[in-house]
């Protein structure tokens, strides 16, 4: 006898909407079309690097030599690195304390090709790969445990063309859902009909009910709001999630620390290691969501607001999930 194999309509919707959303589209109609691309060499010092990545307001540089593509420097990248230092320097650490400069004497010396990421280990495609396909490639395992959270399209000569952050593909979706989405980006006008449809039929899903198929989120690991620096950065680095939750006793959530607020921090070139426990690192008060939100309602706040991480939380304000830019579009575009 044959096994009966339950129809599941959100399962049969989710596995519809990878080709019609994002095979459809050519990976570079997204990202900035104009201007330069802010890029680094390898032998540029990282504290530099850092500091422009900070106020060109830029979450990963691409890293150029005689203008090919080498590798790339994100935010988390520079957290690792950092990671890594406080491991290797503990004796030095628990001397010197908060008041050890970081700078001076964790990171003095280091380079862009230190922290940054090889060619192999990103998600790096040539001009008209579609969108769908460019995306699988940010999945998988890589060697050096970190995410790839940005997508980088490529010329005939292998330089940069675009640099595509998860949150230009959260403005896609919500563009296309909103109506904005002009029918020339898609290969013909029936594609473009059939995604915007698509598209109101998956955003307007709750996360309660993703969440209860057990397909989206994070199970939080609250740090206490005197963790200290290391604790604090060790915590962002467990399982590559680049966050840390900051809860005060009871759960009631407290702040986020973010892979974005080190950047911050560290774009001070005396910064000392106090700044980076969680109570002085964290971003507080949290945006939060709920199971009643919709997918579209958290890809609009990411999108416009520039969150990666957002906590859903109860009735009693404590986190119960975290939800990741990075897991809302895998959910979507990552066949599992």
């Amino acid at each position: 006898m044959s096994a009966v194999v339950a129809f599941d309509p959100i399962e049969t919707l989710l596995a519809a909407v990878r080709p019609a959303l994002f095979g459809a589209v050519a990976c570079e109609a997204l990202g900035r079309s104009e201007g330069h691309i802010e890029a680094a060499a390898p032998g540029e010092s990282l504290r530099e690097a850092v500091n422009r990545m900070w106020w060109r307001k830029v979450g990963a540089l691409p890293v150029l030599e005689d203008g090919r593509l080498v590798g790339a420097l994100a935010e988390d990248d520079i957290l690792h690195m950092l990671a890594d230092r406080l491991r290797e320097r503990a004796d030095a650490v628990a001397t010197a304390g908060g008041d050890l400069v970081i700078w001076e004497s964790l990171l003095e010396d280091t380079t862009v090709r230190d922290a940054m990421k090889p060619l192999a280990e990103l998600a790096a495609v040539r001009a008209g790969t579609p969108l769908l396909a460019a995306i699988e490639t940010s999945f998988g395992p890589t060697a050096t445990r970190r995410r790839k959270s940005y997508l980088f399209v490529l010329d005939e000569n292998a330089a940069p063309q675009r640099v595509i952050s998860f949150r230009d593909i959260a403005r896609h979706l919500v563009r296309l859902y909103d109506g904005e989405t002009p029918a020339s980006a898609f290969a013909t006008p029936a594609l473009h009909a059939e995604a915007q449809r698509l598209a109101w039929s998956v955003l307007d899903l709750s996360l309660g009910t993703l969440l209860a198929r057990e397909r989206l989120g994070s199970q939080p690991e609250p740090l206490g709001d005197d963790a200290g620096a290391p604790e604090t950065i060790a915590r962002m680095v467990d399982q590559a999630l680049g966050y840390a939750i900051v809860a005060v006793k009871g759960g009631v959530l407290r702040g986020i620390c973010t892979r974005h607020d080190v950047l911050c921090a560290l774009e001070n070139p005396f910064v000392r290691l106090e700044a980076l426990c969680a109570a002085r690192l964290m971003s507080a008060p949290v945006k939060t969501v709920s199971e009643v939100d919709t997918l579209c309602g958290l890809f609009k706040i990411m999108a416009i607001e520039g969150f990666r991480q957002m906590p859903l939380v109860d009735d009693d304000d404590r986190a119960t999930r975290v939800i990741s830019m990075w897991q809302g579009i895998g959910l979507l575009a990552h066949s599992q």
